[in-house]
């Protein structure tokens, strides 16, 4: 479940254990394209997301929020 620090995501996708954040990264823009061109990152219980681990790799529980953090230009 992603959510943004700015209030405008509350966004689900499913996926598997194995699958690469980067990948659900991508899907987020894709309904979001908007965030393409800000700096963004990622937040799992305060942990700083690496984008090319797995989700379980990254330690993401279902139904735990992922908050996207658009860093201020």
């Amino acid at each position: 479940m992603f959510k943004s620090n700015d209030g405008k995501i509350d966004y689900s996708i499913p996926c598997k254990d194995s699958t690469t954040f980067v990948k659900m990264e991508e899907k987020l823009y894709d309904e979001y394209p908007e965030y393409k061109e800000t700096d963004n990152f990622f937040l799992v219980n305060g942990n700083r997301v690496k984008r090319f681990k797995t989700i379980k790799e990254n330690q993401i529980k279902n139904g735990k929020p992922v908050i996207l953090v658009k860093e201020d230009e």
